[in-house]
Protein backbone atom coordinates (compact mmCIF):
# COMPACT_ATOMS: atom_id res chain seq x y z
CA UNK A 1 0.00 0.00 0.00
CA UNK A 2 1.39 3.27 -0.90
CA UNK A 3 1.94 5.73 1.77
CA UNK A 4 0.61 9.50 1.07
CA UNK A 5 3.04 12.22 0.42
CA UNK A 6 4.07 14.21 2.85
CA UNK A 7 3.04 17.57 2.52
CA UNK A 8 5.27 20.26 0.87
CA UNK A 9 7.83 21.73 2.95
CA UNK A 10 6.19 25.19 0.99
CA UNK A 11 2.57 24.40 2.01
CA UNK A 12 -0.62 23.92 0.19
CA UNK A 13 -0.11 25.25 -3.22
CA UNK A 14 -1.76 28.75 -3.69
CA UNK A 15 -5.08 29.50 -4.81
CA UNK A 16 -5.26 30.87 -8.57
CA UNK A 17 -6.85 34.80 -8.20
CA UNK A 18 -9.86 34.35 -10.33
CA UNK A 19 -9.25 37.32 -13.46
CA UNK A 20 -12.11 39.43 -13.72
CA UNK A 21 -14.78 38.46 -16.28
CA UNK A 22 -15.21 40.43 -19.49
CA UNK A 23 -18.76 42.23 -18.53
CA UNK A 24 -16.63 43.16 -14.88
CA UNK A 25 -13.58 44.75 -16.79
CA UNK A 26 -15.92 46.77 -19.18
CA UNK A 27 -17.58 47.96 -15.93
CA UNK A 28 -14.73 49.26 -14.82
CA UNK A 29 -13.25 50.72 -17.53
CA UNK A 30 -16.77 52.54 -17.78
CA UNK A 31 -15.82 53.15 -14.18
CA UNK A 32 -12.06 54.99 -15.11
CA UNK A 33 -14.00 56.78 -17.64
CA UNK A 34 -16.15 58.18 -16.14
CA UNK A 35 -14.19 59.41 -13.35
CA UNK A 36 -11.76 60.59 -15.69
CA UNK A 37 -14.48 62.73 -17.87
CA UNK A 38 -15.81 64.39 -14.43
CA UNK A 39 -12.42 65.38 -12.93
CA UNK A 40 -11.42 66.89 -16.95
CA UNK A 41 -14.43 68.49 -16.68
CA UNK A 42 -13.65 70.14 -13.13
CA UNK A 43 -10.41 71.29 -14.17
CA UNK A 44 -11.85 72.87 -17.39
CA UNK A 45 -14.27 74.41 -15.79
CA UNK A 46 -12.96 75.34 -11.94
CA UNK A 47 -9.14 75.40 -12.51
CA UNK A 48 -8.45 78.74 -13.77
CA UNK A 49 -6.01 78.67 -16.96
CA UNK A 50 -6.25 74.43 -17.05
CA UNK A 51 -8.57 74.40 -19.62
CA UNK A 52 -6.50 76.66 -22.33
CA UNK A 53 -3.07 75.20 -21.51
CA UNK A 54 -4.72 71.99 -22.19
CA UNK A 55 -6.08 72.55 -25.97
CA UNK A 56 -3.33 74.49 -26.43
CA UNK A 57 -0.74 71.62 -25.65
CA UNK A 58 -2.74 69.67 -27.51
CA UNK A 59 -2.27 71.41 -30.78
CA UNK A 60 1.29 71.85 -30.38
CA UNK A 61 1.16 67.70 -30.09
CA UNK A 62 -1.03 66.18 -32.30
CA UNK A 63 -2.69 69.40 -34.54
CA UNK A 64 -5.41 71.26 -34.33
CA UNK A 65 -7.69 69.40 -35.94
CA UNK A 66 -7.82 66.79 -33.80
CA UNK A 67 -8.23 68.80 -30.63
CA UNK A 68 -10.93 70.70 -32.64
CA UNK A 69 -12.74 67.64 -32.92
CA UNK A 70 -12.58 66.30 -29.86
CA UNK A 71 -14.04 69.89 -28.76
CA UNK A 72 -16.66 69.59 -30.96
CA UNK A 73 -17.50 66.00 -29.41
CA UNK A 74 -17.12 67.32 -26.13
CA UNK A 75 -19.27 70.48 -26.69
CA UNK A 76 -21.92 68.68 -28.40
CA UNK A 77 -22.41 65.75 -25.94
CA UNK A 78 -22.51 69.00 -23.06
CA UNK A 79 -24.89 70.74 -25.47
CA UNK A 80 -27.88 67.16 -25.64
CA UNK A 81 -27.06 66.92 -22.38
CA UNK A 82 -28.35 70.12 -21.03
CA UNK A 83 -31.21 70.17 -23.67
CA UNK A 84 -32.19 67.14 -22.23
CA UNK A 85 -31.84 68.32 -18.32
CA UNK A 86 -33.08 71.54 -18.87
CA UNK A 87 -36.00 70.92 -21.52
CA UNK A 88 -38.82 71.33 -18.48
CA UNK A 89 -36.77 74.05 -16.59
CA UNK A 90 -37.38 77.49 -16.17
CA UNK A 91 -35.39 80.31 -17.94
CA UNK A 92 -31.54 80.97 -17.06
CA UNK A 93 -30.86 83.64 -14.88
CA UNK A 94 -27.81 85.72 -13.24
CA UNK A 95 -29.30 87.70 -10.72
CA UNK A 96 -33.05 88.23 -9.62
CA UNK A 97 -34.70 91.42 -11.01
CA UNK A 98 -34.53 95.03 -9.08
CA UNK A 99 -37.97 96.31 -7.74
CA UNK A 100 -38.19 98.74 -9.46
CA UNK A 101 -37.48 96.66 -12.97
CA UNK A 102 -40.22 94.56 -11.87
CA UNK A 103 -42.58 97.33 -11.53
CA UNK A 104 -41.45 98.10 -15.08
CA UNK A 105 -43.43 95.13 -16.31
CA UNK A 106 -47.36 95.04 -16.20
CA UNK A 107 -49.36 91.84 -16.10
CA UNK A 108 -49.33 91.56 -19.94
CA UNK A 109 -45.73 91.59 -20.09
CA UNK A 110 -45.18 95.49 -21.74
CA UNK A 111 -42.78 97.50 -21.01
CA UNK A 112 -42.89 100.98 -18.97
CA UNK A 113 -40.29 104.08 -19.43
CA UNK A 114 -40.23 104.60 -15.45
CA UNK A 115 -36.04 104.77 -14.80
CA UNK A 116 -35.34 108.42 -13.90
CA UNK A 117 -31.50 108.24 -14.80
CA UNK A 118 -31.80 108.16 -18.76
CA UNK A 119 -30.92 104.48 -18.83
CA UNK A 120 -31.12 102.79 -22.63
CA UNK A 121 -34.23 102.03 -24.14
CA UNK A 122 -36.18 98.93 -22.62
CA UNK A 123 -36.00 96.41 -25.71
CA UNK A 124 -38.49 93.44 -26.60
CA UNK A 125 -37.01 89.80 -25.79
CA UNK A 126 -36.15 88.54 -29.41
CA UNK A 127 -38.15 84.53 -28.53
CA UNK A 128 -40.78 85.47 -25.93
CA UNK A 129 -41.51 81.65 -25.23
CA UNK A 130 -38.21 81.53 -23.22
CA UNK A 131 -37.74 85.07 -21.75
CA UNK A 132 -37.62 85.78 -17.97
CA UNK A 133 -38.90 88.16 -15.91
CA UNK A 134 -36.84 91.13 -16.48
CA UNK A 135 -35.75 90.20 -20.09
CA UNK A 136 -35.04 93.80 -21.47
CA UNK A 137 -34.94 95.68 -18.68
CA UNK A 138 -32.22 98.17 -17.82
CA UNK A 139 -31.04 97.94 -14.16
CA UNK A 140 -28.43 100.31 -12.79
CA UNK A 141 -24.74 99.54 -11.60
CA UNK A 142 -24.81 101.66 -8.62
CA UNK A 143 -21.10 102.65 -7.85
CA UNK A 144 -20.66 102.08 -4.15
CA UNK A 145 -17.71 105.04 -4.17
CA UNK A 146 -20.51 107.26 -6.18
CA UNK A 147 -23.81 106.52 -4.63
CA UNK A 148 -25.63 109.79 -5.16
CA UNK A 149 -24.12 109.92 -8.61
CA UNK A 150 -25.97 108.72 -11.84
CA UNK A 151 -25.84 105.74 -12.90
CA UNK A 152 -23.21 105.43 -16.26
CA UNK A 153 -23.60 101.32 -16.15
CA UNK A 154 -26.84 99.42 -16.27
CA UNK A 155 -27.28 95.99 -16.96
CA UNK A 156 -29.93 93.41 -18.56
CA UNK A 157 -30.65 90.11 -19.61
CA UNK A 158 -31.99 88.58 -22.85
CA UNK A 159 -32.52 84.80 -24.32
CA UNK A 160 -31.41 84.66 -27.48
CA UNK A 161 -32.23 80.85 -28.61
CA UNK A 162 -35.60 79.47 -28.85
CA UNK A 163 -34.20 76.19 -28.13
CA UNK A 164 -31.80 76.51 -25.17
CA UNK A 165 -33.89 78.06 -22.12
CA UNK A 166 -30.22 77.86 -20.09
CA UNK A 167 -28.86 80.36 -23.27
CA UNK A 168 -28.56 83.96 -21.75
CA UNK A 169 -26.74 86.56 -22.27
CA UNK A 170 -25.90 89.43 -19.66
CA UNK A 171 -25.56 92.83 -21.25
CA UNK A 172 -24.18 95.69 -20.06
CA UNK A 173 -24.90 99.07 -21.24
CA UNK A 174 -22.17 101.58 -20.66
CA UNK A 175 -22.90 105.55 -21.57
CA UNK A 176 -19.52 106.88 -23.09
CA UNK A 177 -20.60 110.60 -22.70
CA UNK A 178 -19.32 110.08 -19.67
CA UNK A 179 -17.38 106.76 -19.72
CA UNK A 180 -13.73 106.23 -21.16
CA UNK A 181 -12.93 102.93 -22.67
CA UNK A 182 -9.26 102.26 -22.63
CA UNK A 183 -7.23 99.20 -24.00
CA UNK A 184 -4.37 97.75 -22.50
CA UNK A 185 -1.95 95.38 -24.06
CA UNK A 186 -1.04 91.55 -21.96
CA UNK A 187 2.43 90.81 -21.04
CA UNK A 188 2.13 87.94 -23.87
CA UNK A 189 -0.61 88.73 -25.74
CA UNK A 190 -1.44 89.62 -28.84
CA UNK A 191 2.30 88.33 -29.22
CA UNK A 192 4.55 90.49 -31.68
CA UNK A 193 7.93 90.70 -31.63
CA UNK A 194 8.46 94.51 -32.60
CA UNK A 195 6.92 95.69 -28.90
CA UNK A 196 9.12 95.73 -26.15
CA UNK A 197 8.54 94.17 -22.35
CA UNK A 198 8.56 97.85 -20.91
CA UNK A 199 5.70 98.94 -23.39
CA UNK A 200 3.04 95.85 -22.30
CA UNK A 201 2.30 96.45 -19.03
CA UNK A 202 -0.68 94.08 -18.56
CA UNK A 203 -1.91 96.87 -16.14
CA UNK A 204 -4.85 99.16 -15.78
CA UNK A 205 -1.96 102.36 -16.00
CA UNK A 206 -1.99 104.33 -11.79
CA UNK A 207 -2.96 107.55 -12.94
CA UNK A 208 -6.45 106.09 -14.11
CA UNK A 209 -6.89 103.73 -11.34
CA UNK A 210 -9.17 106.52 -8.97
CA UNK A 211 -11.15 106.07 -11.72
CA UNK A 212 -11.77 103.10 -12.52
CA UNK A 213 -14.93 100.95 -12.74
CA UNK A 214 -14.87 98.06 -14.31
CA UNK A 215 -12.17 95.97 -16.90
CA UNK A 216 -13.35 93.40 -19.21
CA UNK A 217 -11.55 90.48 -21.54
CA UNK A 218 -10.14 91.59 -24.85
CA UNK A 219 -9.97 88.96 -28.00
CA UNK A 220 -8.43 86.31 -29.30
CA UNK A 221 -4.67 85.29 -28.80
CA UNK A 222 -2.39 86.24 -31.64
CA UNK A 223 -2.27 82.54 -33.10
CA UNK A 224 -6.05 82.18 -33.22
CA UNK A 225 -6.17 84.54 -36.46
CA UNK A 226 -3.45 86.82 -36.53
CA UNK A 227 -6.44 90.05 -35.82
CA UNK A 228 -4.65 93.15 -35.52
CA UNK A 229 -3.88 95.83 -32.45
CA UNK A 230 -2.58 99.15 -32.38
CA UNK A 231 -2.05 101.08 -29.26
CA UNK A 232 -0.31 104.46 -28.44
CA UNK A 233 1.39 103.90 -32.07
CA UNK A 234 2.77 100.60 -31.23
CA UNK A 235 1.42 97.69 -33.95
CA UNK A 236 1.65 94.66 -32.43
CA UNK A 237 -0.15 93.19 -35.44
CA UNK A 238 -1.11 94.92 -38.64
CA UNK A 239 -4.58 95.09 -39.55
CA UNK A 240 -6.17 92.56 -41.52
CA UNK A 241 -9.30 93.96 -44.04
CA UNK A 242 -11.59 90.88 -43.11
CA UNK A 243 -11.44 91.61 -39.46
CA UNK A 244 -14.33 93.92 -37.08
CA UNK A 245 -11.89 96.48 -35.69
CA UNK A 246 -12.87 98.14 -32.43
CA UNK A 247 -11.83 101.94 -32.80
CA UNK A 248 -11.12 103.93 -30.11
CA UNK A 249 -10.45 107.85 -31.00
CA UNK A 250 -8.42 110.52 -29.48
CA UNK A 251 -11.43 112.22 -28.44
CA UNK A 252 -12.82 109.61 -26.46
CA UNK A 253 -15.53 108.00 -29.53
CA UNK A 254 -16.00 104.47 -30.31
CA UNK A 255 -16.69 103.21 -33.85
CA UNK A 256 -16.85 98.87 -34.52
CA UNK A 257 -16.82 98.61 -37.86
CA UNK A 258 -14.82 96.31 -40.75
CA UNK A 259 -11.06 97.81 -41.41
CA UNK A 260 -11.47 98.83 -44.65
CA UNK A 261 -14.63 101.07 -43.47
CA UNK A 262 -12.65 102.76 -40.90
CA UNK A 263 -8.55 102.93 -42.51
CA UNK A 264 -9.19 106.19 -43.55
CA UNK A 265 -9.26 107.52 -39.69
CA UNK A 266 -6.27 105.59 -38.79
CA UNK A 267 -4.76 108.55 -37.75
CA UNK A 268 -7.21 109.85 -35.44
CA UNK A 269 -7.24 106.70 -33.65
CA UNK A 270 -5.83 106.32 -29.91
CA UNK A 271 -5.91 102.51 -30.19
CA UNK A 272 -7.24 99.81 -32.36
CA UNK A 273 -8.40 96.03 -31.55
CA UNK A 274 -9.38 93.46 -34.20
CA UNK A 275 -11.65 90.69 -33.59
CA UNK A 276 -13.39 87.73 -36.84
CA UNK A 277 -15.92 89.34 -38.92
CA UNK A 278 -17.89 91.34 -37.16
CA UNK A 279 -21.02 89.72 -36.03
CA UNK A 280 -23.45 92.71 -36.64
CA UNK A 281 -22.81 95.66 -39.29
CA UNK A 282 -24.78 98.56 -39.40
CA UNK A 283 -27.50 96.85 -38.01
CA UNK A 284 -27.30 93.42 -40.22
CA UNK A 285 -26.10 90.03 -38.82
CA UNK A 286 -23.26 88.80 -40.64
CA UNK A 287 -24.30 86.72 -43.42
CA UNK A 288 -21.80 83.60 -42.77
CA UNK A 289 -23.67 83.15 -39.46
CA UNK A 290 -26.66 81.84 -41.16
CA UNK A 291 -24.17 79.03 -43.12
CA UNK A 292 -21.34 78.31 -40.40
CA UNK A 293 -20.08 80.04 -37.28
CA UNK A 294 -16.44 78.37 -37.66
CA UNK A 295 -14.77 82.03 -38.15
CA UNK A 296 -15.66 82.86 -34.63
CA UNK A 297 -14.62 80.36 -32.26
CA UNK A 298 -16.74 77.33 -33.36
CA UNK A 299 -15.16 73.77 -33.74
CA UNK A 300 -16.04 71.16 -36.42
CA UNK A 301 -19.90 71.54 -36.68
CA UNK A 302 -19.92 75.22 -36.53
CA UNK A 303 -22.53 75.43 -33.92
CA UNK A 304 -20.62 75.50 -30.71
CA UNK A 305 -22.64 76.46 -27.84
CA UNK A 306 -20.19 77.78 -25.44
CA UNK A 307 -19.32 81.10 -23.36
CA UNK A 308 -18.67 83.62 -25.35
CA UNK A 309 -18.37 87.60 -24.93
CA UNK A 310 -18.75 90.77 -27.48
CA UNK A 311 -18.42 94.67 -27.49
CA UNK A 312 -21.18 96.56 -29.65
CA UNK A 313 -22.23 100.23 -30.08
CA UNK A 314 -25.28 102.33 -30.73
CA UNK A 315 -26.43 103.45 -33.93
CA UNK A 316 -26.00 107.08 -32.47
CA UNK A 317 -22.17 105.55 -31.54
CA UNK A 318 -22.99 107.01 -27.45
CA UNK A 319 -24.03 103.81 -25.82
CA UNK A 320 -21.48 100.79 -25.37
CA UNK A 321 -22.84 97.52 -24.91
CA UNK A 322 -20.82 94.23 -23.60
CA UNK A 323 -22.11 91.23 -23.36
CA UNK A 324 -21.39 87.78 -21.56
CA UNK A 325 -23.37 85.00 -23.12
CA UNK A 326 -23.44 81.30 -21.42
CA UNK A 327 -23.89 78.46 -23.71
CA UNK A 328 -24.52 80.55 -27.05
CA UNK A 329 -23.21 80.23 -30.63
CA UNK A 330 -21.88 83.04 -32.54
CA UNK A 331 -25.39 83.44 -34.44
CA UNK A 332 -27.37 83.62 -31.18
CA UNK A 333 -24.92 86.02 -29.58
CA UNK A 334 -25.15 88.60 -32.56
CA UNK A 335 -28.78 88.18 -32.24
CA UNK A 336 -28.74 89.05 -28.52
CA UNK A 337 -26.72 92.01 -28.46
CA UNK A 338 -28.77 93.25 -31.65
CA UNK A 339 -31.61 92.86 -29.33
CA UNK A 340 -30.05 94.72 -27.00
CA UNK A 341 -29.68 98.00 -29.25
CA UNK A 342 -26.11 97.46 -30.52
CA UNK A 343 -25.90 98.40 -33.98
CA UNK A 344 -22.48 97.38 -34.61
CA UNK A 345 -21.00 94.00 -32.78
CA UNK A 346 -17.87 92.41 -32.49
CA UNK A 347 -17.07 89.29 -31.14
CA UNK A 348 -14.72 89.39 -28.19
CA UNK A 349 -12.54 86.01 -26.13
CA UNK A 350 -14.69 82.69 -25.91
CA UNK A 351 -14.91 79.98 -24.31
CA UNK A 352 -14.93 79.53 -20.21
CA UNK A 353 -11.65 80.89 -18.60
CA UNK A 354 -11.62 83.93 -20.93
CA UNK A 355 -14.54 85.81 -20.82
CA UNK A 356 -15.12 88.26 -17.67
CA UNK A 357 -16.53 91.81 -16.82
CA UNK A 358 -15.43 92.77 -12.87
CA UNK A 359 -16.44 95.97 -11.36
CA UNK A 360 -14.17 97.71 -8.61
CA UNK A 361 -14.23 99.15 -5.66
CA UNK A 362 -11.69 101.67 -4.25
CA UNK A 363 -9.39 100.77 -2.27
CA UNK A 364 -8.95 101.94 1.82
CA UNK A 365 -6.25 105.07 2.72
CA UNK A 366 -5.10 105.21 -0.93
CA UNK A 367 -4.80 101.86 -1.46
CA UNK A 368 -5.19 100.58 -5.18
CA UNK A 369 -8.67 99.41 -6.84
CA UNK A 370 -9.89 95.64 -6.34
CA UNK A 371 -11.98 93.98 -8.33
CA UNK A 372 -15.41 93.09 -5.77
CA UNK A 373 -17.59 91.29 -8.34
CA UNK A 374 -18.39 89.67 -11.29
CA UNK A 375 -21.38 90.27 -13.85
CA UNK A 376 -22.08 87.11 -13.60
CA UNK A 377 -21.76 83.96 -11.26
CA UNK A 378 -19.34 81.46 -11.98
CA UNK A 379 -16.81 83.64 -13.04
CA UNK A 380 -13.16 83.16 -11.33
CA UNK A 381 -11.16 86.35 -10.73
CA UNK A 382 -8.50 87.68 -8.29
CA UNK A 383 -9.56 91.37 -6.60
CA UNK A 384 -5.56 92.15 -7.91
CA UNK A 385 -6.47 91.01 -11.60
CA UNK A 386 -5.68 94.13 -13.70
CA UNK A 387 -4.74 96.46 -11.05
CA UNK A 388 -2.00 95.01 -9.07
CA UNK A 389 -1.55 91.58 -10.79
CA UNK A 390 -0.77 91.97 -14.65
CA UNK A 391 -2.93 90.19 -17.43
CA UNK A 392 -0.94 88.10 -19.98
CA UNK A 393 -3.77 88.94 -22.68
CA UNK A 394 -4.76 92.26 -23.36
CA UNK A 395 -7.91 93.74 -22.17
CA UNK A 396 -10.27 97.03 -22.01
CA UNK A 397 -11.23 98.99 -19.00
CA UNK A 398 -13.86 101.89 -18.17
CA UNK A 399 -12.78 105.15 -16.33
CA UNK A 400 -15.34 107.67 -15.02
CA UNK A 401 -14.50 110.81 -17.41
CA UNK A 402 -13.37 113.68 -15.65
CA UNK A 403 -14.74 116.96 -16.78
CA UNK A 404 -11.60 118.49 -18.32
CA UNK A 405 -11.16 115.21 -20.24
Amino acid sequence: MDKPSPPSASGPPPRRRRRPGLPERALRGAAICAIAVEALWYGIHEVRGFGPALADGARAVVGPAPVAWAEDVAYGVADRLNRAIYRHAPPKTFWEPAPAAAAEIDRRGERRAAEPAAPPASFEPPFPQVAATGDGVWTPIEDPARPDDAPVLWKSVVHPDARRVFAAIAVVAIDLGRVDLRLVAGTKEPFSPDVPVERRPGLVPEDHAGDLIAAFNGGFKAMHGHYGMMLDGDTFLPPRDRACTIALYRNGAVRIRTWPELRADEARMAAYRQTPPCLVEQGELHQALYDSNRDWGATVSGETVIRRSALGVDATGKRLFYGLGEAVTARTLAHGMKAAGAHDVAELDVNHAYPRFLLYGRGEDGAAPRATSALIPDVQYKPEEYVAEPSPRDFFYLRRRRPDS
